[in-house]
């Protein structure tokens, strides 16, 4: 084949599939993303037509016809994958007043590799709806022609009877060559375990009677698209996982009822009250409880989250909460400490809930420091989380509207599990959750 003939087919497959690459998705992934091994086995199917490149006329579309193809592989190190694949389909040709190819058909099958760009530059990441993986492998060709010359000769390769010119080696004597499969996948994921897929492929072979005629000055080659799916074998997408919540049934809550009423009973039996506390010392406690902030004013700025996350919303809302420290600073009040505390709604897990709240006052020191900007400089943001805020829960709860707030309140307080009973309570009396909700926010104190 000539080189001029080589370099416009890789081009042509190159303008075919570079525009699509814009299409990638440009992210990393969330962490649970970058933790997946990338590893996975898949099948696939597809079909489409081929284009023979011999001695008959070049580019003569007239002349494609159909391929059909299943493959198997695997992905490893995120990025690249090696697979098999078993293809069959036929060929046509002619050059005119030389000869025509009647029937020509051929059985192929190789390995091959390949290595998807899209997450190679731009970072793995399951969730990408596009992949570009261009592929070369290394296989071998069964095929069989019956063409007529100009002179009306008939020439048969590769068939298993007596008027057979070159009889092979292979299935139902069919010849058998190498081959060299090269070309570009376009893979569009509709979710993560199905995916469509094009390929736009050449495949090269070590012989010059691909069409039954020899004599030409290259080796024939043939081209083709095709078009077809995958199935991945790989963990569907993990679903993030919200605070605990009472199950809502008839059956788990009497079976957490009898539960508690059991564990409270059984701690009654060997049940001594503790000595009363000295009110000196729970007023010590409370002056010590209360000490860190006096130098502190509370400020109206209230930043809420969504249940067991800790991101601030960059919302124009919360923008303008902290604007109003940013007008502070403009008519002259020298602030130097700003002190964030985090609190999370005690439905959930105490270890789980203390780290939320600290995430949480960290978030909104953070959210602070960025709205203020220049105006940041030489403050000192100090961030603490405050854990379960059981006694915002209280609070809240005794200037509720709802009539059984003092059963609530001493059954969850008498409760050797008070966040189990609690759940249990919010699921017979689901005016809680709207008490859970506004626990979940941070408060902003800024020095006097």
């Amino acid at each position: 084949m000539k080189k001029s003939t080589f370099a416009k087919s890789l081009l042509i497959i190159a303008l075919a599939v570079l525009p699509l690459t814009f299409f990638g998705q440009n992210e990393n992934g969330n962490e649970n993303q970058k933790k997946e091994k990338g590893s996975y086995w898949y099948v696939g199917f597809d079909e489409g037509a081929t284009l023979l490149f011999g001695d008959n006329k070049s580019f003569d579309f007239k002349n494609v016809r159909p391929e059909l193809s299943i493959n198997g592989g695997y992905v490893f190190a995120k990025h690249f994958g090696v697979y098999g694949r078993v293809a069959v389909g036929t060929l046509r040709g002619e050059l005119e007043h030389v000869f025509t190819v009647n029937n020509a058909s051929f059985i192929s099958y190789d390995l091959n590799l390949n290595v998807d760009l899209i997450s190679l530059f731009l970072g793995y990441n399951p969730d990408r709806v596009f992949g570009l993986k261009p592929h070369v492998g290394f296989g071998q060709l069964q095929y069989q022609a019956r063409t007529t010359l100009a002179n009306g000769t008939v020439v048969k390769y590769g068939y298993d009877d007596a008027t057979t010119t070159v009889k092979g080696n292979g299935i139902a004597g069919r010849k058998v060559v190498w081959e060299v499969p090269m070309g570009v996948e376009l893979e569009f994921n509709i979710n993560r375990n199905i995916a469509l897929l094009l390929d736009v492929m050449t495949t090269y072979t070590d012989t010059d009677d691909l069409e039954a005629v020899t004599g030409g000055d290259h080796y024939d080659w043939f081209s083709g698209v095709n078009v077809g799916f995958r199935y991945k074998f790989r963990a569907k997408k993990p679903v993030p996982q919200p605070e605990p919540a009472a199950p809502d049934c008839e059956a788990c809550k009497e079976a957490i009822q009898d539960a508690v009423k059991e564990a409270v009973e059984e701690a009654l039996k060997d049940y001594q009250p503790a000595p009363a506390a000295e009110p000196a010392r729970e007023e010590a406690k409370a002056v010590e409880k209360e000490e860190p902030m006096k130098n502190f004013e509370e400020r109206d700025i209230h930043l809420t989250f969504t249940v067991g996350k800790a991101e601030v919303k960059n919302t124009q809302a919360n923008k303008d909460e902290v604007k109003k420290i940013s007008e502070d600073m403009d008519n002259g009040r020298e602030i130097h400490t700003i002190k964030t505390l985090g609190y999370a709604s005690p439905e959930g897990n105490e270890e789980q809930n203390n780290k939320l709240a600290a995430d949480r006052a960290q978030a909104t020191s953070d959210f602070i420091e960025t709205q203020l900007g220049e105006q940041a400089k030489g403050i000192t943001f100090d961030a603490e989380g405050m854990g379960s805020d059981w006694d915002g829960f209280y609070e809240a709860l005794r200037n509720s509207n709802i009539a059984q707030k003092a059963e609530i309140e001493n059954a969850i307080k008498n409760s050797e599990e008070p966040t189990a009973t609690l759940n249990q309570m919010k699921a017979k009396y689901p005016q809680l959750g709207e008490i859970l909700n506004s626990l979940r926010v941070t408060r902003v104190y800024i020095n006097k």
